[in-house]
């Protein structure tokens, strides 16, 4: 199976860029993104290490909470601006 061609992919970008929308912010969600990981980590950590098992769930609650932020974040409609005229 081969990928899109060169004239398939002019397509797709053209049409994305007529959408007028870009994102923003995306140091946000890549530090939430990392956060949520870090959370999950020291969960199972905690898990492995025979912690309290209260430590875990309160790891394991931050990361869920985390991940439902960034992805609140990253989809949020409000957090897309309009793309300037010209700019590509």
């Amino acid at each position: 199976m081969s990928g899109p061609s060169k004239e398939q992919l002019a397509a797709w970008t053209a049409e994305t860029k007529r959408a007028g929308f870009k994102r923003r912010n995306w140091p946000v969600v890549r530090w939430l993104a990392a956060l949520a990981v870090a959370l999950s980590l020291a969960g199972l950590a905690a898990n492995l290490l025979d912690y309290p098992p209260a430590l875990t769930a309160v790891c394991w609650v931050a990361a869920t909470v985390t991940g439902a932020a960034m992805l609140v974040w990253c989809f949020d409609p409000r957090r897309f601006k309009p793309r300037p005229p010209g700019t590509s």
